[in-house]
């Protein structure tokens, strides 16, 4: 197999001594389970909503070896490839350099390189994950070690440092479209998409509620309720929603508006008479 080329990733794990170095393929194929997810995580973060589909674009015989190849699925502007961003994540924080996690990204990353490390030694040998322009990361016991340092220092200076934004609860309204998510239970939970942005919030509704959010999904509303920080981020994490308003469908927002003050006169005056 060629190495690696442009944003290809390319993943490798070798059996055990005693398997004759064959590679059980439950652990291949929950490993490269979990090597997906966390690029399609990346993606997100990186490219809004996510961007790409991984494809199998090559397999080694006889090896338990594939190549994963960026596919562009949806025609917006790539920020990042997830995939070098992963490989390049792994080689840094397999050196004795210092690692800093700077944001969420570089925790799924930290996340999934320490899963696909979990088991080195035990249900196979080792494994490499590897890309153009990137030194490869070897996978096993000790960049499992390294990055469970790594993680467990993010963790510290977090709970040691001052929150970025609000944390705590607060009583809130925001403006967006219901969807519903769960209905069963005490706690119905149910998708707020703000107007502005379409970020999603997740919201819980109390059981006495059911019939309003019935009525409001789909639909243009103003949700006021409990909002949860967690100081992350200025958007909640949560809303404990208590009620519900259905707003005017045709109401302008800041989307709706798009171009329409751009050409305003800032000289301009309006006569009183």
């Amino acid at each position: 197999m060629a190495p690696p080329g442009g944003t290809d990733l390319k993943f490798t794990i070798y059996g055990l001594d005693h398997h004759e170095d064959e590679v059980d393929g439950a652990v291949f194929a929950d490993k490269l389970k979990k090597l997906i997810s966390g690029l399609r995580q990346l993606d997100k973060f990186y490219n809004t909503k996510g961007q790409h589909k991984f494809m199998i674009h090559d397999l080694e015989f006889a090896s338990a070896t594939v190549m994963l190849r960026e596919k562009i699925v949806k025609p917006r502007t790539v920020r990042y490839s997830p995939s070098r961003r992963f490989a390049e994540i792994g080689a840094a924080a397999s050196n004795e350099v210092p690692f800093k996690v700077e944001n969420s990204a570089d925790e799924v990353a930290l996340e999934t390189f320490r899963s696909l490390s979990s088991g080195a030694g035990e249900s196979f040998s080792y494994g490499v994950v590897s890309a153009a322009e990137t030194a490869p990361v070897r996978l096993d016991a000790l960049l499992k070690s390294r990055v469970e340092r790594i993680i467990s220092a993010a963790v510290d200076a977090a709970s040691q440092a001052q929150p970025k934004y609000f944390r705590g609860v607060a009583l809130s309204t925001y403006d967006g479209i219901m969807k519903l998510v769960d209905i069963r239970g005490l706690f119905p939970e149910a998708k707020l998409i703000l107007s502005a942005g379409g970020k999603e919030i997740s919201c819980v509704v109390a059981q006495e509620n059911v019939d309003l959010l019935r009525s409001a999904l789909g639909r243009r509303a103003l949700v006021s309720g409990r909002a949860q920080h967690d100081g992350r981020s200025m958007l909640p994490e949560r809303i404990d929603v208590t009620s519900i308003k259905l707003i005017d469908e045709t109401a302008p927002n800041i989307i709706s508006l798009r171009g329409a003050l751009m050409n305003l006169d800032p000289n301009a005056t309006r006569g009183v008479g």
